[in-house]
């Protein structure tokens, strides 16, 4: 650790009497890229403590900030101006959810299915609702694929549940997974979330019409899935676009639907969620950054106790807005894991389409459960 503070100080000094990266790099004996490093930790360790002493409005935290001052003969410093790139503080932004969540609180109403004979009690019905990227915004002209914004992204997903839903046998529980990527933005600045790659999106228009569109459409999902079963769980995993937003999304749906006894949502803050329906483990999650082969293992280690309880397994996973089925996997000689990722429901978008991702099926699926004897039915909706 010394010899590295040795370094990152040499490193500034040098740099200050205007050698460049690379003579830095070797007279240290490093690559650049270290170099870079050393003097971006010299300058935050030299810039400590020469900001302003003014706290920040309530309700906003410092992003970063840029400080103009000297210092004065007694090696004081002396403050000139300061500016500071400001953000929502976590805090503030729990407090915009739970107004929101108090707001809605009980209001969702859902006619609840009346029982029949052909009630199907060990069928569990699960539809999937992967990557719709409401508030994206596509140009025909541009991607060769066909035209996108809000409104038919709402369309999609209605469209889809409905079809999808006309092909249950009146089952007993259905779940209702909005598989990450609802939201096409995190951000107000139409980007991406910031704790994923940040980057800029071509969006639909302003990002409180995108809420309007996304909530309206899933309720109006969640309405359809309760037409045809008499217990409806929702499920919402975080996407790489939106994982704020799926948080935000998660409480106030769970809010709005407080006072319908058949009608909840999943609340387990992990990236990866998991229920069982008799001897069924069904796990959803986004599908970025993990491997397919490295699947089984996280699931068997992360869900032990369900994993053991289970015979058949399944996890479901969008994001690369395209099918791909991993064959099951034995994991210590034991039943293995099915690893399937789900189409999108969108088309491609400028950047999807420059990169090469197109001429894929767009679309939705459902799967049909029996609590012992696993899937039974499979049914896809195809845009």
């Amino acid at each position: 650790m010394a010899h590295n503070n040795g370094n990152q100080a040499r490193a500034w000094e040098m740099q200050q009497q205007g050698a460049s990266y690379q003579q830095i790099a070797d007279a240290l004996g490093c690559k650049r890229s270290t170099v870079k490093s050393h003097i971006a930790a010299a300058r935050k360790q030299y810039n400590k403590g020469k900001q302003a002493p003014i706290d920040n409005p309530h309700g906003l935290s410092t992003k970063s900030t840029c400080v103009l001052y000297k210092t004065d003969e007694a090696g004081n410093v002396v403050f000139d101006r300061e500016w500071r790139k400001m953000e929502p503080a976590l805090d503030a932004i729990n407090q915009v959810v739970e107004g929101l969540c108090a707001k809605v609180e009980g209001v969702g109403k859902v006619r609840k299915r009346k029982p029949k004979k052909t009630d199907c009690d060990n069928t569990l019905f699960e539809i999937d609702i992967f990557d719709p990227h409401v508030g994206m915004y596509a140009d025909e002209r541009q991607t060769l694929e066909s035209d996108y914004d809000c409104d038919m992204a709402a369309k999609r997903m209605v469209v889809a549940a409905e079809s999808l839903a006309s092909r249950a046998s009146r089952p007993k529980k259905v779940v209702v997974c909005f598989g990450g990527d609802v939201m096409h933005m995190d951000t107000r600045d139409f980007r991406t979330s910031s704790t994923q790659s940040n980057h800029v999106l071509d969006v639909d228009t302003r990002y409180q019409r995108v809420v309007r569109y996304v909530v309206a459409s899933c309720t109006d999902v969640i309405q359809i899935a309760a037409s045809i079963g008499s217990e409806v769980e929702i499920v919402i995993t975080p996407g790489n676009h939106d994982w704020h937003s799926c948080v935000w999304l998660t409480s106030v749906l769970s809010a709005f639907y407080s006072r319908c006894e058949h009608v909840s949502v999943l609340m387990q803050d992990s990236d990866r969620k998991a229920i069982t329906w008799g001897d069924n483990l069904l796990i959803w999650t986004h599908g970025d950054k993990i491997a397919p082969q490295k699947w089984p293992a996280i699931i068997a280690a992360e869900w032990a106790q369900l994993w053991g309880l289970t015979k058949h397994r399944y996890l479901k996973m969008g994001h690369v807005h395209h099918q791909k089925t991993i064959a099951p996997v034995v994991v210590n000689e034991q039943a293995g894991l099915v690893v399937e990722y789900l189409a999108a429901l969108c088309p491609a978008d400028t950047w999807h389409a420059s990169a090469g991702f197109v001429g894929t099926q767009r679309g939705a699926s459902a799967f049909e459960y029996h609590k012992k004897h696993g899937l039974q039915t499979r049914f896809y909706h195809n845009c």
